[in-house]
C-alpha cells in the first residue's frame, strides 16, 4: 500500500486517527450496506485500501467492497465528490465517489472514510446499480472519470465519526405507529395464552383468544391497506389458529391447543422475518 503523504491543509496524523477510530463504525456500516442498503453484495469481504493504491493498481481492487480513507478534495455535485491521498509529487490523482444517499456536507480538505464498491466508472453502471437514483455529475466530469477507478459509496464517515451517507429513515406514519402499538401487545398476550393452555384453563384461553383475534384483525387490516398480500394472508391465518385454539380448549383437547399454539408462534416468526426490519438505532420498522 502506498505511503500517505502529509499536506498543508489536512495532517497525516488526523487521517490515521480517523482510520483507526473509525474501524468499528466502518464495520457496522459495511454490514448495513451488505444487508442491501447499497451496491455491496453480501458475500464480499471489506478490503482496506489507500486512494493512491486504488488508482495505481485498480486490477487488485475493482469489484471488491473497500474502505478508503483519504482527503475530500472536491465537491462536484450534491451526491458526488472526489478524494485523494494528499498533495505531493507522488500523488496519482483523485478518486471519484458516487454517494446516492449522501445527506450531509462533505468536509473538504479533511479526511473521510468511504465504504463501498470499487469500480471502473461507467454512468450506465450507476443506473443499473442504484434504482431510482439519477447521476447528477456534469457531462465534463463524466468524461473526466469515465473508465477510471471510482467508488460507489454506501457510507461516508466524516472526522466527527458521522456517516453522512446513512439513508435518512422517514418518520413512521400514524398507521405505522398504531400498528406498532398493536404488535407490542401480541407477545405478552400470546405468552399468557400459552400459560393458560399449560394450566388447562379454558376461561383464560377464551380471554386471550378474544384479545389476539382483535390484534390479528388489526394486523390484517393494516397489511390489506398496504397491499401486502402475504402478510395479509398470514394475519388471516393467525386469526383462524386463535379460533382453533379456543375451540380445542373449550373441548378439553389440550394437546391440540398446544399444537395450534406452536403453529401460531411459527406463523408470527415467518411474518416477522419477511416484514420486520431492524434499524441502526435498534428500533424496528415494517418493510414491504
Amino acid at each position: 500500500m502506498a505511503a500517505m503523504q502529509p499536506r498543508r491543509h489536512a495532517s497525516l496524523g488526523r487521517g490515521l486517527v480517523l482510520a483507526a477510530a473509525g474501524l468499528s463504525l466502518v464495520t457496522s456500516v459495511a454490514v448495513r450496506a451488505q444487508r442491501g442498503g447499497g451496491a455491496a453484495p453480501a458475500t464480499k469481504p471489506l478490503v482496506p485500501v489507500a486512494a493512491s493504491s486504488l488508482l495505481q493498481h485498480p486490477e487488485l481492487y475493482v469489484g471488491q467492497v473497500v474502505s478508503v480513507t483519504g482527503v475530500a478534495e472536491r465537491s462536484i455535485s450534491p451526491t458526488t465528490f472526489s478524494i485523494d491521498q494528499g498533495k505531493s509529487q507522488q500523488s496519482p490523482g483523485d478518486v471519484l465517489v458516487v454517494a446516492p444517499t449522501l445527506n450531509g456536507k462533505v468536509p473538504l480538505q479533511a479526511y473521510v472514510t468511504v465504504v463501498g464498491d470499487a469500480v471502473k466508472f461507467d454512468p450506465a453502471d450507476v443506473a443499473r446499480r442504484f434504482k431510482g437514483y439519477t447521476l447528477d455529475l456534469p457531462a465534463e466530469e463524466i468524461e473526466k472519470y469515465r473508465g477510471r477507478p471510482a467508488l460507489f459509496a454506501t457510507s461516508v464517515i466524516d472526522p466527527s465519526m458521522t456517516d453522512i451517507a446513512k439513508p435518512v429513515v422517514p418518520p413512521p406514519t400514524p398507521a405505522e405507529n398504531a400498528f406498532d402499538g398493536v404488535m407490542k401487545q401480541v407477545s405478552p398476550s400470546f405468552t399468557a395464552l400459552r400459560a393458560a393452555i399449560d394450566a388447562s384453563s379454558a376461561d383464560q384461553v377464551r380471554q386471550r383468544a378474544v384479545e389476539l383475534s382483535k390484534f390479528f384483525g388489526d394486523a390484517q387490516a393494516f397489511f390489506t391497506a398496504r397491499g401486502t398480500a402475504d402478510a395479509t394472508t398470514w394475519a388471516t391465518d393467525a386469526g383462524k389458529l386463535v379460533h382453533t385454539i379456543d375451540e380445542a380448549a373449550a373441548a378439553g383437547k389440550w394437546d391440540d391447543a398446544k399444537t395450534s399454539a406452536t403453529s401460531l408462534n411459527g406463523l408470527c416468526g415467518t411474518c416477522h422475518a419477511a416484514h420486520r426490519e431492524r434499524e441502526d438505532d435498534g428500533t424496528y420498522r415494517v418493510k414491504g
